[in-house]
């Protein structure tokens, strides 16, 4: 058997689910850490210190605040990701079976919280810190998916500790440095479909039950980096950010189990880098009600070249070539203050996908995306408010071609070809005080 499926193609069957994307964020980026930036589709996000939650995007504007601040918020993330298509298998070059493959909702609803606390410390240094996630994700396809070997469930959840501190330079500049400490840990998985089990029982001449594991890999690990950022007020109208989030790189250790491959059943571990983040934003205030924000936000996903097994053993395995390209979103929106309580948003922003048509596949359905958002903030007094946004995505519609070997050899191959599509709704509400 062990001939017959191959090592590497096992945690190439498997590993390759890790890079899934939920199609809410390029890759799989969070930015669901601030309502009220939610609220304009993050625009400006960097720029616009209404509250704590500017800390996740820019040290340095914590520094506009004159009293301690608080801000704690939850996000729902509804998505609904449907993937169809064909699968089918050859022998030797030669057709021998094929199959409808479909499967929706593959990716999970998901509770986002952040927290956030900050305050002057004179009247050049502030400080804060800043607990939120930037990157995760989780799909699960379906026990009747009939191409499992090619993506079952794939799951990684990140926490970030962000201490910061701004120093202001003058009236007009400021500057801001944080340290982050991130814990990630992963789940990653595949299995016999259906489909496949008739097909490799005949081939391996044993038989091989649908479901049964190829590969899964549970691991964790901390991983540090920094960020910094500079708030520039030209104007009392005017606010220009750039801020910037260094490349976090993380090595998943854990446990490796297969019920395919014995060899496998062992400690392992996957190198995993969370891309580098940069922003700039725009914050313009028309009038004593109006203004207006926008973004550009580049996301380093260039860097995520390739999945690397490596193994207790010291096998160390290619799995994959990913060949992220980097990301550009852009985002505008407009703030409206109603009254002394009440402040109104709206916002757009286009979120380019990561992968190409020639490197998409079942593992990483990424595209290009649409965000259309509303949202508020109700004021109960002076010191406390609240912060409400829904947000809809709608992810363009994207094909997928991709071919795997079976075996060892390269003689037993399975294709995918099909196509996935994708929406989401967010709802997020966000306390702050001031103290």
């Amino acid at each position: 058997m062990k001939q017959q499926l191959s090592l590497r193609a096992s945690v190439c069957l498997a590993l390759t689910t890790l890079a899934s994307s939920s199609a809410l964020s390029a890759g799989f980026q969070v930015n669901e850490h601030s309502a009220n930036g939610l609220g304009r589709a993050m625009a400006g996000q960097a720029a616009t210190p209404e509250n704590a939650s500017i800390l996740a995007t820019n040290p340095a504007a914590i520094g506009v605040f004159k009293q301690s601040q608080f801000s704690t918020s939850v996000s729902v993330i509804a998505p609904s990701v449907d993937v169809s298509g064909n699968v089918s298998y050859a022998a030797g070059g030669q057709p021998v079976g094929a199959t409808e493959s479909s499967d929706s909702d593959i990716a999970d609803t998901a509770i986002v919280p952040s927290v956030f606390y900050i305050s002057p410390i004179n009247d050049k240094w502030s400080a804060g810190v800043g607990l939120f996630t930037t990157y995760g994700l989780r799909s699960d396809y379906s026990d009747d998916f009939e191409a499992l070997h090619f993506a079952d469930t794939a799951e990684v959840r990140s926490i970030t500790l962000n201490p910061a501190v701004s120093y202001k330079l003058n009236d007009n500049l400021m500057l801001g440095l944080g340290l982050n400490a991130t814990f990630a840990d992963a789940e990653i998985s595949s299995a016999i479909s259906n489909s496949l089990s008739p097909i490799l029982s005949g081939a391996l001449q044993t038989q091989v039950p649908a479901n049964t594991s190829i590969f899964k890999l549970e691991g964790e690990d901390w991983g540090f980096g920094w960020n910094v950022g500079a708030l520039w007020q030209p104007t009392d109208a005017t606010n220009i950010a750039l801020s910037y989030r260094a490349e976090t790189e993380l090595t998943l250790s854990g446990d490796v189990s297969s019920q395919i491959t014995a060899e496998l059943n062992q400690p392992g571990s996957l190198d995993l880098n969370l891309a580098a983040i940069t922003e700039l934003a725009v914050n313009q205030r028309l009038d004593s009600q109006w203004s207006v924000q926008a973004s550009l936000t580049f996301t380093d996903w260039s860097t995520f070249e390739k999945l690397e097994a490596n193994l207790n053993d010291g096998s160390d395995f290619l799995i994959k070539q990913e060949n992220f390209d980097d990301s550009l979103r852009a985002s505008v929106g407009v703030t409206y203050i109603l009254s002394d309580e009440l402040t109104l948003r709206a916002g757009y922003a286009y979120d380019d996908g990561v992968v190409t048509v020639e490197n998409r596949s079942l593992s990483i359905p990424d595209t290009d995306r649409h965000w259309v958002s509303g949202g508020f903030t109700y004021s109960f007094n002076d010191d406390m408010s609240i912060d409400g946004a829904y947000v809809y995505i709608n992810g363009r519609e994207a094909d997928i071609d991709k071919t795997r070997a079976l075996n060892e050899q390269g003689t037993l191959t399975s294709t995918f070809v099909g196509s996935q599509s994708a929406t989401a709704h967010i709802f997020s509400v966000q306390f702050n005080s001031r103290f």
